[in-house]
């Protein structure tokens, strides 16, 4: 009988300590690195993002802080106390209130793991600039692809990039039927160059006597110089009917002169480390006090 005790005291034991092990946050649980360091924007309690990719989000998301264009929380965990991802990540970030309390700029991006599903909050301050639809083609095209062989550190910071670049007036992300239609369209000038090509050397060929595209070139002889241009006279033989075409060519004469403008090389910056509000040190920080309502968008994979 003691030993049965023991037994189930063990067993007892195991599943209270896996049961801590994982255990789904609630809001309140989840670390606010914010109000700890005003630099750090990334909550990642599981270690499921690498430090070099929370470094990097930080940086991107204190510049965009820095300057005046949005705030964003980052976070990333296993699982929640919730099956709703959404109204999770907007009972979180309203709670931590991300975004200027006068803008409403905030932005909030929540990972669960577990789900397998990534969500984006916005505050009305942003969705002009960053709707739902655009929100859900970044996920779709820029982060999941790297979500599902695994790779989260990757995904997520491309797809906080990605908003980065938007947010500071980059070109959207263009649809999937946007995309088809510039490759069809560049097959269209492709396949039209060619034809027009053809055509060209159809004429420049045909023999006016039997009408086949024949003719090769023979000879050439100068005729006389103007001003303007130089006159040849050039002579071809049909390969089908032997006959000899003559033809006039102008070569014009044209004056190229240099330019002393020069256009300037593509702008190609990064985002530079940037500073908390009110300068000096890099604790006890704390976001603006916005909130947020029903903008933003969510994926599985």
């Amino acid at each position: 009988m003691r030993r049965f005790l023991k037994y189930m005291l063990c067993m007892w034991a195991l599943m209270a300590i896996g049961s801590l092990s994982a255990a789904a946050y609630r809001v309140a649980e989840i670390p606010h690195v914010q109000q700890q360091n005003r630099l750090r924007y990334v909550s990642n309690p599981d270690g499921i993002l690498s430090a070099e990719a929370v470094a990097r989000i930080d940086a991107v998301c204190d510049s965009l802080r820095a300057q005046r264009v949005a705030e964003v929380a980052v976070v990333a965990v296993r699982e929640i106390a919730s099956e709703d991802v959404f109204s999770f990540a907007i009972e979180l970030f309203s709670t931590w209130g991300v975004g200027r309390a006068d803008g409403n700029n905030g932005l909030g991006i929540l990972l669960v793991e577990s789900a397998r599903e990534i969500r984006f909050v916005t505050g009305d301050g942003l969705e002009g600039i960053l709707p739902d639809a655009l929100s859900k083609r970044i996920q779709m095209q820029v982060m999941l692809p790297a979500f599902r062989e695994g790779d989260y550190s990757a995904g997520m910071v491309a797809g906080v990039e990605a908003v980065a670049s938007i947010l500071q007036g980059g070109e959207p992300l263009p649809e999937e039927s946007d995309v088809v239609d510039v490759w069809l369209l560049l097959l269209f000038v492709v396949v039209l160059s060619l034809g027009c090509l053809v055509l060209v050397w159809y004429f420049a060929s045909r023999c006016p006597h039997c009408g086949r595209p024949k003719l090769k070139f023979v000879a050439q002889r100068f005729v006389k110089d103007t001003l303007l241009y130089s006159l040849y006279e050039q002579t071809f033989r049909c390969g089908h009917c032997g006959a000899s075409v003559k033809r006039a060519k102008k070569v014009y004469k044209q004056q190229h002169g240099g330019s002393n403008g020069s256009a300037g090389g593509p702008f190609i910056g990064g985002f530079g480390g940037g500073r908390g509000f009110g300068g000096g040190g890099s604790f006890g920080g704390g976001f603006g006090g916005g909130h947020f309502g029903g903008g933003g968008a969510g994926s599985r994979w």
